[in-house]
């Protein structure tokens, strides 16, 4: 199986401000198995949160970077297609697109990438065209993900989030509720 998620990283909000804006609470341990949503702190400031089976939209990046950076990761390992994008204060600074089904080679920048961005490019697309005589690996979809971890300090299929916590949507009885 292969991973079908986004994550977002947030600096300059508090935890609490980035479930409010996710429209997200802390779950209790008979909800655990029941949400998509999974996230907290890292020890570099920024706030993560992990949405299974969605693709991060402009709409949503725009409304969560009010007032603060967001750094977002979508991978569909399914059909190799990964992307990356950061937004500061509501407005879109860069995003790297990588889809498989474009080309093996396919890479859109858009903005203006951070200055590590061209030793990740290199460095995949060198290995792309070393593995290009067996074709296995799409060594292009890592650049987006490399490069938002490059950013944040997180990757999806890194450690770094043994400390992490469950969150829920709360029903419309919940909120009316506040439980």
């Amino acid at each position: 199986m292969g991973a079908s998620l986004s994550w977002y990283a947030v600096r300059g909000k508090t935890p609490e401000m980035v479930l409010r804006d996710f429209g997200l609470r802390r779950a209790v341990s008979k909800e655990y198995r029941h949400t998509p949503f999974r996230g907290g702190p890292l020890p570099n400031g920024w706030f993560v949160m992990i949405h299974g089976r969605h693709e991060f939209t402009s709409d949503e990046m725009r409304h969560l970077s009010s007032a603060c950076e967001v750094v977002a990761c979508f991978v569909e390992e399914h059909v190799m297609v990964s992307r990356s994008a950061c937004w500061k204060n509501g407005v879109q600074v860069w995003e790297v697109t990588h889809d498989s089904e474009e080309s093996e080679h396919h890479l859109d920048i858009r903005g203006e990438p951070p200055a590590g961005f061209g030793a990740i490019r290199d460095r995949l697309t060198k290995q792309q065209k070393e593995d290009d005589e067996d074709g296995c690996v799409d060594f292009i979809f890592n650049i987006p993900v490399d490069l938002a971890e490059e950013v944040t300090g997180f990757n999806h299929l890194g450690s770094s989030d043994t400390g992490f916590g469950n969150f829920v949507k709360p029903t419309f009885l919940q909120r009316l509720f506040e439980r």
